[in-house]
């Protein structure tokens, strides 16, 4: 499966840029532009930063339609949400997209559309999904690179399992749990407290340790301490 990242008709080369950048930090390589090759100026080559790979190895395209021609699945995004009245523009979240996407077979496109006035009715009636970001209706449209930065972290969590990949953090096992519980609870016994309170005690750590994302060395560190 590939995922590539298709741009409407851009208008800022900043943007493009800082897309470029966005793509490197979450593993995304396949960009695509309907458009004009003028949009990579000096601007948007200084803020790809060390992405000018991605940048520099853009496809170009004349129509969307040429765009979207090899793909197998296009996803569209857009800040103009539908409803009951208007079933074409119900969309799905970045986080429903991500829990989905990696179960689609062939190719894939997310498209972004226009900075302007984003993407057309016929542009979203040719994709097979309507993606839009959950906003403040105080001011709804975001900035077309925080959008593509936004749709692409959730990807990349759901790929990488929502853990870090560039440090070795072992989670607390069900025995480190039980024994840093159990640890806990001699602690309480031999303090000074009634007996309803110790038991109160217990139930509220123990409810805080599974509810927590402890790791197995925070879990033996805390039992250290109790000892």
């Amino acid at each position: 499966m590939n995922i590539s990242i298709i741009l409407v008709e851009p208008k800022y080369s900043g943007n493009v840029g800082s897309i470029c950048r966005v793509m490197k930090n979450f593993d995304f390589y396949d960009l695509r532009i309907v458009g004009s090759r003028e949009i990579i100026n000096d601007e948007a080559k200084m803020m790809a930063m060390h992405a000018r790979d991605i940048l520099e190895s853009a496809k170009f395209y004349n129509n969307f339609d040429e765009a979207i021609e090899d793909l197998d699945f296009i996803i569209a995004t857009s800040g103009a949400r539908g409803g009951d009245r208007n079933l074409k523009r119900v969309p799905i979240t970045p986080k429903e997209l991500a829990d989905k996407i990696y179960s689609i077979n062939g190719n894939i496109g997310i498209v972004f559309g226009r900075e302007d006035d984003g993407l057309r009715n016929e542009e979203v009636e040719k994709c097979d999904l309507l993606l839009s970001i959950p906003t403040s209706k105080k001011y709804p449209i975001m900035n077309l690179s925080h959008a593509v930065a936004v749709v692409l972290y959730e990807l990349y969590c759901k790929k990488i399992n929502n853990k870090f990949e560039d440090i070795n953090i072992r989670e607390a096992s069900k025995e480190d749990k039980e024994l840093l519980i159990k640890k806990f609870n001699e602690f309480i016994d031999k303090k000074n407290l009634p007996e309803h309170k110790k038991r109160l005690c217990k139930i509220i750590f123990k409810r805080l340790v599974n509810r927590a994302f402890i790791t197995g060395k925070e879990a033996w560190t805390l039992m250290s301490a109790f000892k």
